[in-house]
């Protein structure tokens, strides 16, 4: 996917986290291993930029809400 995108050469980690105080704490160790951005949930991400020195962009999950809306409407049909 990455390569569809022109970034083939980018490496990406994922740095999971279930809770604010997780988020930071991940985000503060992908700064410490060397990351170069941070890609992260807009409930998290003003907190996360004011702590890091690296760029932070918001993850802006439209199509994923709107298809969440959907299923679960068919499940409460």
């Amino acid at each position: 996917e990455l390569q569809a995108l022109g970034l083939g050469d980018i490496e990406c980690r994922e740095y999971s986290a279930f809770n604010l105080e997780e988020a930071i704490i991940q985000g503060v160790r992908a700064e410490r291993e060397g990351a170069m951005a941070l890609v992260c949930a807009p409930i998290v991400s003003t907190t996360i930029e004011r702590i890091l020195h690296i760029p932070v962009a918001t993850i802006q999950p439209q199509e994923s809400v709107i298809r969440a809306i959907q299923l679960a409407a068919q499940k409460v049909r």
